[in-house]
């Protein structure tokens, strides 16, 4: 009984960390582009700064979709990984990641997924602009290669990361200074339910469902108005289970899930 105890404490220990994760969420957009990660890095072509902005005492999270190969410098690829910890350099103080799936390991031809997140702390000096780096694995039948992106994979390209003071707009990575309120009713729904958006600004937005491993199930574009915004979703041919839907623009991606029981 006594090892049962401690044994017992450090799995709620475990599954409690866990469940602070968020949800990594695939944009599968990038099978169409070719592009190597979404969002896109900072180019001379292109000076996007496209991950959202990190705001100090304020909670964060980014997905970062991978679009993994077949070769690598005409070599076939098996997998393309990271080390669970240590392998993004450069993010704010209070910034993690993890990865969909949790091993970090990316089959050849799949959308990998990795999800920044955490609370930046007062120890970092803001305003400021942090130059992520992602050192990686590529493996092949004849060995494992070393790389790091952008870097050596796309000379020129930077993946910037801008970190405000705790006295910036809130949201800008969920949404949250754009909705008071974002929900669906009813959920659980067996044939369709209810988005309901109460919107603070007048936009186009993309709407998407996904499944859990990140396959999207449905899109479309709305506008939004300023208010209440109402719009039904049918659950068509989806089969029970959790799914997970996003409605984003230019300035971030709010996500929220759905249950399907019919």
């Amino acid at each position: 009984m006594k090892r049962t105890l401690p044994l017992l404490f450090a799995l709620l220990c475990a599954l409690s960390v866990a469940a602070q994760v968020p949800v990594c969420v695939r944009d599968s957009s990038i099978i169409q582009s070719g592009a190597l990660l979404a969002p896109a890095p900072y180019t001379d072509q292109a000076p996007d700064y496209n991950l959202a902005d990190a705001c100090i005492d304020h909670a964060y999270n980014q997905s970062v979709t991978v679009n993994v190969p077949a070769t690598f410098q005409g070599i076939p690829i098996t997998t393309v990984s990271i080390a669970t910890t240590g392998a993004i350099s450069d993010l704010p103080a209070g910034l993690t990641y993890a990865c969909d799936p949790p091993n970090c390991v990316f089959p050849a031809g799949s959308l990998g997924c990795i999800v920044l997140y955490g609370t930046p702390n007062n120890t970092n000096i803001a305003p400021d602009t942090f130059d992520l780096g992602i050192t990686a694995t590529v493996n092949t039948p004849f060995g494992g290669l070393p790389v790091q992106f952008p870097g050596q994979l796309a000379p020129g390209s930077h993946y910037y990361l801008a970190l405000k003071s705790s006295a910036c707009l809130v949201g800008t990575y969920d949404l949250g200074n754009q909705f008071t309120l974002l929900k669906n009713a009813p959920n659980p729904f067996s044939s369709q339910t209810v988005i309901i958006a109460e919107s603070q600004v007048a936009d186009e937005f993309f709407f998407e469902v996904f499944d859990m491993l990140g396959q999207r199930m449905h899109q479309q574009t709305l506008r939004m108005e300023v208010g209440r915004n109402e719009f039904t979703f049918e659950a068509g041919n989806l089969a029970n289970g959790a799914y997970f839907y996003t409605l984003s623009n230019k300035n971030g991606k709010a996500v929220r899930q759905l249950m399907v029981a019919k």
